[in-house]
């Protein structure tokens, strides 16, 4: 049985998804069909399901050892297996799982501004339909929603403490198997996070991958309807799901997703600050882990 040889950890709303499929382009590379798995995840994920959505995000996930390895029964020559699942961050106790499963395999972690990555997260459940306060209110209320046993992916500023859990990682794997990329050298110069990261996980970094598409941007629904359909389970997406192939099916929601997405609301600059103020100490320990000025705290 072949499994994954690398693991994508997160984090949420930092450029997993569009990491995902650049990385599906390359002939040596194999990822699932299913874009997220969060099989080392799902028992945390299931204690915490309350939130408006939980219940159905859970639905599509591998409970089950036999669901998780069905992923990868399609696995033929490639050398560089993937699982793409950006909880596993924030439940770092799912290191240790992958650990004992998966052995030694790389670890690979995008991690973006704090600030903009919680505002991202949320504007993810704006267009999604289904967050209803504004920003600093959602904010104001994550402690009630986690008591409450709302999902992590409402729990946009304490989600986006990086930090302690990207030392789980280090501890569990040694630095040199947790590659930490930032998102903003990952925007700005894409093709060269590529090669290297292509190298680190063994394939051959001269591949031509195709960077021109962004996907799952956040922004202001222009149509609840649409984002409704694209959220939910219905006739009409087990109807497309069974005509067209997974590849045109991720191109024809991206498209339409891209197309209801209207702009993203300037963050106000008190609430910027106040954020940073809150993720002062958690920057500092994360450029102390990357190595380098992360310039997050210059914003």
């Amino acid at each position: 049985m072949k499994l994954p040889t690398f693991v994508v950890i997160g984090a949420p709303k930092s450029g997993t998804t569009s990491l995902y499929f650049y990385l599906r382009q390359h002939p040596d590379i194999y990822l699932p069909k299913t874009k997220e798995l969060h099989y080392f995840s799902f028992p945390d994920l299931g204690m915490s399901s309350s939130g408006p959505g939980d219940a159905a995000v859970l639905s599509g996930l591998c409970q089950t050892w036999e669901q998780y390895t069905e992923q990868y029964t399609n696995v033929s020559n490639q050398s560089a297996i993937g699982d793409i699942s950006p909880s596993y961050l924030y439940y770092s106790s799912s290191a240790r799982k992958i650990f004992e499963t998966l052995g030694s395999v790389k670890i690979i972690v995008i991690v973006r501004n704090p600030v903009d990555k919680a505002y991202s997260q949320y504007m993810h459940m704006v267009r999604e339909g289904l967050e209803t306060l504004s920003f600093s209110d959602a904010i104001a209320a994550e402690s009630g929603r986690r008591e409450q046993g709302w999902g992590d992916i409402w729990r946009y500023a304490e989600s986006s403490l990086y930090a302690d859990r990207l030392n789980e990682f280090i501890t569990v794997f040694g630095k040199e198997n947790v590659k930490i990329i930032l998102f903003d050298d990952f925007i700005k110069d894409t093709s060269s996070i590529l090669t290297d990261l292509l190298r680190y996980i063994g394939v051959d970094p001269k591949v031509e991958i195709s960077t021109n598409e962004t996907f799952n941007r956040t922004g202001t629904p222009r149509s609840a309807y649409i984002s409704d359909i694209l959220r939910t389970p219905g006739f009409l997406k087990n109807l497309v799901k069974r005509v067209l192939p997974v590849e045109l099916r991720h191109k024809l929601r991206n498209w339409l997703m891209n197309i209801n997405t209207g702009d993203k609301p300037e963050l106000p600059q008190d609430l910027r600050i106040s954020l940073l103020n809150y993720f002062h100490d958690d920057i500092v320990k994360v450029e102390c882990l990357v190595g380098k000025p992360t310039k997050w705290l210059e914003n």
